[in-house]
């Protein structure tokens, strides 16, 4: 899309009543507009506005543009030292997202360092939770995932996967030790319980906590301007946000029958996806959406 075209999206989501937005990818650095688009979200409308990186670029965008309105990073870090981490990324990108987050700081904008935990990570947890406590930043720590993704009529998926994935309920287990002592960790008790068992299994469930609010509570606007729906993992319906009004699609008899199925279809079984988790727990219990994304922003979340 166009900056004109990402801009009208963004009047238009304003206009749907949504309060958070965040760029994310691929990756959102690649843009050269990135810096117009954050100030037209952050400063022009007030939204909750964040961008989710790899951080490669990060420090030549701040070096080369005013950054105005962003609250928060959302950065990719894996492992605790430069070696592991370059080498699982393929690229030297360690050094720029500590010097990424050392200037997030600068500017006072709030970084969350995004882990995935893997077979040969898991290990290493509390070296990053320390790590993250020395740069002032928040963490998030999810497991990897096998994760079906659905293009038309091809799915994609990583072969050697179960030779990458943890033990799900080892992670459950370390997470839950490392937050008795370190209050900068995101992940909370119902994510962490959410995550153990996995959203589906319809009608018998694998966990009675949470349903999957995704649909209603995420829109998933791709680089074309296209809305998937119940999510980007499988769009089992895609809408052009370019033709049709953002409320249109959203408030469509259509989109509405998909939201009521939460997680019902045979794809959601036991998924636990992060995004999905987190978008769920303010919309099925409101009255926490405050402090959820308060400390979703300022860390410390119990």
């Amino acid at each position: 899309m166009t900056t004109a075209q990402i801009k009208y999206l963004i009047d238009e989501i304003v206009d749907l009543g949504i309060l958070a937005l965040s760029f994310t990818g691929g990756e959102p650095t690649l843009r050269n507009d990135l810096p117009e688009l954050i100030r037209y979200t952050g400063i022009k409308h007030g939204l909750l506005n964040g961008i989710a990186t790899n951080g490669y670029l990060l420090p030549k965008l701040f070096k080369e543009n005013k950054i105005e309105g962003l609250d928060y990073i959302l950065i990719s870090l894996d492992y605790p030292t430069a070696e592991l981490h370059n080498k699982m990324r393929g690229i030297k990108v360690f050094d720029k997202v500590i010097e990424s987050i050392n200037l997030a700081n600068k500017h006072d904008i709030k970084t969350i360092i995004s882990t995935v935990v893997m077979k040969n990570n898991i290990l290493l947890l509390e070296d990053i939770c320390q790590l993250a406590e020395r740069l002032g930043s928040s963490v998030e720590i999810y497991p990897c995932e096998d994760i079906i993704r659905d293009f038309s009529n091809i799915s994609y998926q990583i072969s050697n996967i179960e030779e990458i994935m943890p033990d799900v309920s080892q992670w459950a287990n370390q997470i839950r030790i490392l937050k008795k002592k370190y209050r900068n960790i995101l992940t909370d008790p119902v994510s962490i319980e959410v995550t153990q068992k996995g959203f589906g299994g319809y009608p018998n469930y694998h966990q009675k906590t949470l349903r999957c609010h995704v649909a209603e509570a995420y829109l998933f606007i791709s680089h074309d301007g296209f809305i998937s729906y119940p999510c980007k993992i499988h769009p089992i319906k895609r809408f052009n946000a370019l033709e049709y009004p953002v409320s249109t699609i959203y408030n469509s008899y259509e989109v509405k029958e998909i939201m009521k199925l939460h997680d019902n279809y045979s794809f959601c079984d036991k998924c636990r996806l992060g995004c999905a988790i987190a978008s769920s727990i303010p919309t099925r219990w409101k009255t926490l959406y405050a402090k959820y994304i308060k400390g979703f922003i300022d860390g410390g979340l119990r």
